[in-house]
């Protein structure tokens, strides 16, 4: 009887956390390897000040929710429970790339000033957007899983 609530609580908070992903996809990506370093560096500081800011609740209120899911999709033993399994491990999987990958990466960019960067400054930027195509791909298969969990129930 919870998994319902649940899930959808659990939607509402992997929506916010896979937007980023996704704008990243359908814009960002692209718009961010047409910069110049000036451009970049000052993006890159604006977009992790806000994440480190407003990105924890994100992040802390969809890996709560989604292990929450699984627990409660085990004990009412539903048809929810593969899916909610594939999508926390989505996010684990995220998190992960995250901390070996991205996070190390914007430390070092935001050494960086629009006027003093590195001249090799393109090979940082291609590393954080390879981690970060690793973590769309994590992202999008547990947000596809729950949906897939509501359209498909098992």
């Amino acid at each position: 009887m919870l998994t319902g609530p649940i899930l959808f609580i659990s939607l509402i908070f992997y929506t916010a956390t896979v937007s980023q992903p996704l704008f990243y996809l359908i814009a960002l990506g692209n718009a961010s390897r047409n910069m110049r370093a000036p451009a970049y560096i000052e993006m890159r500081h604006r977009i992790d000040e806000q994440m480190r800011r407003n990105g924890a609740v994100v992040y802390y209120g969809t890996l709560f929710s989604t292990l929450l899911l699984v627990v409660v999709a085990f004990f009412e033993k539903n048809g929810m429970l593969p899916f909610a399994i594939l999508a926390f491990a989505g996010l684990i999987a995220d998190i992960s790339f995250m901390k070996r990958g991205n996070i190390p990466i914007n430390a070092i960019i935001n050494t960086w000033t629009p006027e003093q960067y590195p001249v090799d400054w393109e090979r940082q930027r291609d590393q954080w957007l390879k981690y970060f195509s690793y973590r769309q791909i994590a992202l999008f298969t547990g947000f596809l899983s729950l949906l897939a969990g509501v359209v498909f129930p098992l």
